[in-house]
């Protein structure tokens, strides 16, 4: 999903924004946990609630906005239009000393996630606190569970049990969240595979 595929076919997508062939950039807005863009992936009545289904989605981000921005931590995953499950990336300035440079988060799914719970976000931290706007994230609906793998110490990745299966029947949305109102996002492409 180019920047200019989501802007042309995403159900919902945040004004706060400017595109480019190369990027989707989003600004600062008025509401944090603010939903940036939700792209239907499996439409409802087509899996039924027990379908062993897993998604990977890899995301390639601005990395400059991720090193050099205060604060930039999206998050991106799945819903079946109530609950969300996903990984937040985390930029430069949070890695090492306080945050891993990915975990996972649960949620209520809107026009902003609410009710929201990260998921093991302190430990392991690795040794490499370099922003590489890399992110491979794993969903395996059906066993709850889910990683996201970045590059730092030649391979990290990090687990997440997300307690709560989605109800598939519903269909699924990916969707993208900012943490703080203030924060800036720059997306490159997403990509998303179904297994």
């Amino acid at each position: 999903m180019t920047p200019s595929w989501l802007e042309v076919h995403a159900s919902y997508i945040d004004r706060q924004r400017f595109g480019t062939a190369e990027q989707l950039t989003f600004n600062p807005g008025s509401l944090d946990f603010a939903a940036l863009l939700k792209v239907p992936i499996i439409p409802a009545d087509i899996l039924d609630d027990v379908s062993p289904v897993t998604l990977k989605i890899v995301v390639s981000l601005d990395e400059n906005i991720g090193k050099n921005d205060p604060d930039s931590d999206p998050r991106f995953g799945v819903s079946d239009g109530i609950s969300f499950v996903g990984f937040e990336a985390v930029n430069e300035k949070m890695h090492g000393s306080r945050l891993a440079p990915c975990f996972g988060i649960k949620g209520t799914s809107g026009t902003s996630l609410s009710n929201e719970i990260a998921i093991n976000r302190y430990s392991p931290l690795p040794n490499d606190s370099i922003f590489l706007g890399h992110f491979v994230i794993t969903l395996k609906l059906k066993e709850h569970w889910g990683s996201c793998y970045t590059a730092h110490d030649g391979g990290f990745v990090k687990t997440a049990d997300f307690s709560k299966q989605l109800q598939l029947s519903k269909g699924l949305t990916l969707e993208v969240y900012k943490d703080n109102k203030s924060e800036r996002v720059g997306i490159k492409f997403i990509e998303v595979t179904v297994m």
